[in-house]
């Protein structure tokens, strides 16, 4: 291989994934060209809540880690939205987390902000809009933020999330504790008291005079460095918790020492957040996706989790399911290239790339060169993008033929960028305007466009827009075959 350039074969976003026996079939994932881009065959999926209820009571030694897709699946729909919980199910959720706030007419609506900005096309807090005021709004997509676009969905109601998981579910009802007492009446009224977590950390005592209320509630005691020592301090035995949700920003915190974790292991669930840093010290999804000893993988064999909440749901249940089957993950296809975005030319300045300034504003990688390489939540991308700036690579390629290219990008604005691909042979992709992916740690793969390539090594220039406004994240560039020429 050429010294200028690093590729590798790998599994991507942009190759169809199977998940719990359902297979990515969103804008994002066309389907993949050869059998071998599935990254494990789909094992037996744990299906309904009968069986879902009885996984979360089992604490033993042999449970399954139990996947928790955090405020359902928002690459799909927007956050906390009905699709969004029908899409988390539909792709292997166990437990879909959902976010519970109260209107002004005391309805209880799904919604993780006090507040209705961020992800509706409304404004105000919840607690002061009604429930037809909030049925009047509108959506945003994804995670949402101010420049996202506008969807069809409403804001559900929590009645009608219980609807969708009543049979198929569980739910993990956050930010609701101050509202309990209506979440159980609700969810004794509607059947559903065995499909919902309650969740909180609040103190011990709290925590035990509602839970005596019924034998049958559900509840996670959520521990950070402040409330250590509350675990252990559950006095009935009827009312403990079923799981722990452990909070951590560093390896020596008290409550992830591997004694601690033992004894919680003796007679519930532990629950690991790794959607960012600081909810788990350095293991997050996008440092998984890299490599799972440095997330999934050390979060379940060394700190003994069995619940693990997450961003990239598909990746996390793909990864499951090659584990219990005892392969590697990802399996590497043959017919994709990855060009990593840190892996840019080794020729220098005015050469390899062209940047406004001297200095590695992100110094993640590469630190005494010029281009701006971060650390975002664990993926290494290039950052800090401006107007004129431009990036030479190169790849191997060793089959010719028809090749799809893709970008994954990340961006919370609406126009995020604009750029193309300059090929040696003269070839040219795009211009290609960037999507938001509704945030700087929020990675989503788009398409660029097709290129016949030949056997040997492709120079490539990528070229950011001077006229374009610019603000986006450059994670990496696959180079897929698809056919002949």
């Amino acid at each position: 291989m050429p010294s200028t350039w690093r590729t590798t074969a790998v599994t991507t976003a942009a190759v169809a994934l199977t998940v719990a026996g359902f297979v990515r079939t969103d804008d994002q994932a066309p389907p993949p060209s050869t059998p071998e881009q599935t990254a494990a065959q789909p094992r037996d999926p744990v299906r309904g809540i009968d069986a879902i209820h009885e996984m979360y009571l089992d604490h033993g030694p042999d449970a399954g880690v139990m996947v928790i897709a955090h405020r359902g699946y928002w690459r799909g729909a927007p956050e906390n939205s009905i699709a969004a919980i029908e899409q988390g199910i539909e792709r292997g959720a166990h437990v879909v987390e959902i976010d519970v706030q109260r209107t002004a007419d005391g309805h209880l609506v799904l919604m993780h902000d006090t507040t209705v900005d961020r992800t509706t096309n409304g404004t105000g807090a919840v607690s002061s809009l009604t429930l037809d005021q909030i049925k009047a709004l509108r959506l945003k997509e994804h995670l949402g933020g101010a420049q996202a676009a506008l969807t069809d969905h409403q804001v559900p109601t929590l009645e009608e999330a219980l609807a969708v998981v009543k049979d198929r579910a569980m739910v993990n009802l956050d930010k609701g504790w101050p509202f309990r007492d209506q979440e159980y009446e609700l969810l004794v009224e509607t059947g559903t008291l065995r499909n919902a977590i309650f969740k909180s950390s609040a103190p011990v005592a709290e925590v035990e005079q509602f839970l005596a209320r019924d034998p049958e509630i559900l509840y996670t005691h959520v521990v950070n460095d402040g409330n250590a020592s509350s675990i252990g301090a559950f006095t009935d035995d009827d009312d403990r918790p079923q799981a722990y949700e452990l909070v951590f920003d560093r390896l020596t915190d008290p409550q992830i020492q591997p004694a601690t974790v033992a004894n919680i292991r003796e007679d519930a669930r532990v629950w690991v957040n790794t959607m960012w840093y600081g909810l788990a010290a350095g293991y997050t999804d996008e440092r998984s996706l890299l490599d799972p000893a440095g997330g999934w993988q050390s979060v379940v064999d060394r700190h003994g989790a069995s619940m693990i909440q997450t961003d990239d749901q598909d990746e996390l249940v793909d990864w499951l399911a090659a584990r219990d089957a005892g392969r590697d993950w990802p399996v590497f296809p043959r017919d994709v290239l990855r060009v990593e975005a840190e892996d840019y030319s080794i020729d220098g300045l005015g050469v390899g790339y062209s940047d406004q300034d001297v200095e590695n504003r992100g110094g993640a990688d590469r630190e005494y060169e010029g281009v701006d390489v971060c650390d975002n939540g664990g993926a290494i991308v290039v950052c800090w993008i401006r107007g004129g700036e431009w990036i030479r690579y190169s790849v191997d390629v060793r089959v010719p033929g028809r090749y799809a290219v893709t970008a994954r990008v990340s961006s919370p604005y609406r126009p995020a960028g604009r750029f193309t691909l300059e090929f040696g042979d003269g070839d040219r992709l795009g211009p290609v305007d960037v999507r938001t992916t509704t945030g700087h740690n929020i990675f989503m793969t788009q398409p660029v466009g097709e290129v016949v390539l030949d056997r040997g090594t492709h120079h490539f220039t990528f070229r950011v827009d001077p006229n374009a406004y610019q603000n986006f994240n450059l994670d990496r560039i696959d180079v897929e075959r698809i056919g002949s020429r």
